[in-house]
């Protein structure tokens, strides 16, 4: 199998995060984050106002396709159209100007703002043009690959507008969320091997420095869209190898915030800093259906009512988030609160059904050493030992364990899967939950009623066919138990005092554009 750009990069990580990986932290805990921020956004002011530096321990890249690019990417591009990030999904003009659906939903136009990127060049519709034909590409597309399947063409009309034509009817709420997604980048950028070590596009800053595994410096786009933004002249990310040593760095003084945080953290942090928590994830238990005892249906039936959500959520992650049973987050319209009560957590019901599934009693869990997910293995492998299945579990560097996953080597794990925002059909994006043969878990016997059912998730336009298609897009998850959502994730963020107005938007991205500090 060939490296994909962010394995190749995770790799070359490798060495370098050896030697920092924490263990798993205490389990034991109560609700801590009375005083945390709401990931609101603030404005106000015009003036830049100076500098901070934030510590992270994410992988990074400068490839919007690519997964792994919450901490920094928002701040490199401008995207179609924004949403807020208080939640809702009321579009707001960003690279777009203005849009238009045509009567019969089977195209929109889209009039692009007058803007320039990082280098100078014009935006155009053509960068539209090249970016949907990328995005087509199921060799190069990657995260956008499903989202643009309804797309059947992109049509520059004249320089700053585009036409995009759908393969059929599409529902407006769809076409919004790909909006939401699509960035701007030059077409003669707009590859892969151009976009793995600098970025390319019209957002807020401007890349000024990038030393991999050690710093990123971003300077403020005197030539952003929005006048009188960003008030930051500078933000410099710092790495660090695991988060003990970035709380370590944050309380010393040698960064002003730490990003992506675990909420284990948050107590010892609350006093002296400003705890933002933001819009988050989903941790799902993953079991992988082309590898035994997992190929077995019935028996990943038996396991997915031996999850103890609340108990998880309790120890876990302190109280904060809630329960999801298939991998929609309760604002979504596919969200059925039902299926946490009719098949949720019951270890006689698992027992009769592991015992009914004929199927071997042991696996291995993979999961990235250190990380909250270790936690939740823990109690998920005390409830299947009370019913006789012995589950192993075996953590790893984060690089060997991602590129594990990617390689589909993993009997089962538990893992992050983003928003599907408005659309459930988005569900696919995800490389477990492709309806391709690029299928991680089925490879090329992904169920055909999964595919047909994210299809008419995709293609139901009136309340009724919505509400009828995404039922049957819950049964068939439910019935194929492969997924299994355990809750939402939010993520944290520890502030110095002074930093105000970091928000992130509904993908979990930051974006900085309002920041001060």
């Amino acid at each position: 199998m060939t490296d994909s750009p962010i394995q190749s990069r995770l790799l070359a990580r490798r060495a370098f995060l050896r030697n920092g990986l924490l263990a798993a932290g205490a389990l034991a805990g109560t609700p801590l984050l009375s005083a945390c921020g709401t990931g609101g956004s603030e404005s106000g002011g015009g003036a830049a106002t100076g500098k901070i530096t934030l510590g992270t321990t994410k992988i990074m890249q400068f490839d919007p396709y690519l997964t792994n690019t919450d901490i920094h990417i928002h701040a490199f591009y401008t995207y179609l159209l924004d949403y807020p990030s208080d939640g809702k999904y009321e579009p707001i003009p960003a690279g777009a100007e203005k849009w238009e659906f045509a009567a019969d939903r089977k195209s929109v136009t889209i009039t692009l703002r007058e803007a320039k990127f990082h280098s100078g060049a014009p935006v155009v519709a053509e960068d539209v043009v090249t970016g949907v034909k990328r995005a087509q590409d199921p060799d190069a597309g990657f995260t956008l690959a499903q989202p643009t399947a309804f797309i059947a063409s992109a049509t520059a009309v004249d320089p700053r507008t585009v036409r995009l034509t759908f393969k059929a009817p599409t529902p407006e709420p769809l076409v919004l969320d790909w909006m939401f997604a699509f960035p701007l980048i030059p077409s003669a950028s707009n590859t892969p091997a151009k976009l793995e070590r600098e970025p390319a596009g019209s957002g807020p800053f401007q890349l000024a420095e990038f030393r991999r595994d050690q710093r990123l410096v971003l300077k403020k786009n005197p030539d952003f869209y929005a006048k009188d933004r960003p008030y930051l002249d500078q933000v410099e990310y710092r790495f660090f190898t695991d988060e003990d040593a970035l709380v370590a760095g944050l309380e010393s003084g040698s960064v002003d915030g730490a990003a992506y945080l675990g909420f284990r953290h948050a107590e010892r942090l609350r006093q002296r800093f400003t705890l933002v928590e933001g819009s988050g994830r989903m941790s799902l238990f993953f079991m992988n259906a082309t590898i035994a005892p997992f190929d077995n249906k019935l028996l990943r039936q038996a396991i997915a009512r031996a999850i103890d959500r609340k108990r998880i959520l309790d120890q876990v992650s302190f109280g904060i988030g809630d329960p999801v049973y298939t991998a929609f987050m309760p604002s979504s319209p596919a969200f059925e609160k039902g299926y946490l009560d009719s098949h949720g957590f019951d270890l006689d019901a698992a027992g009769e059904l592991l015992e009914r599934s004929g199927g071997a009693r042991k696996a291995v869990a993979g999961v990235s050493s250190g990380s909250p997910s270790v936690a939740t293995l823990e109690i998920i492998q005390a409830d299947l030992k009370k019913i006789g299945f012995q589950l192993d579990i075996a953590p790893q560097e984060e690089a060997a364990y991602l590129d594990a996953l990617f390689a589909s080597k993993l009997q089962c794990t538990v893992a992050m899967q983003p928003n599907n925002m408005q659309s459930p059909s988005l569900i696919a994006r995800g490389r477990q939950m492709l309806t391709t043969k690029a299928n991680t878990t089925f490879h090329a016997n992904v169920p055909p009623a999964y595919v047909a059912a994210v299809a008419a998730a995709a293609a139901a336009i009136t309340p009724e066919a919505q509400k009828t298609a995404y039922a049957e897009l819950n049964k068939v998850l439910v019935d194929e138990a492969w997924a299994i959502g355990i809750s939402t994730v939010p993520s944290l963020f520890a502030l110095d005092k002074r930093i105000t107005g970091l928000v992130t938007d509904v993908r979990d991205f930051v974006d900085l554009s309002n920041t001060k500090g």
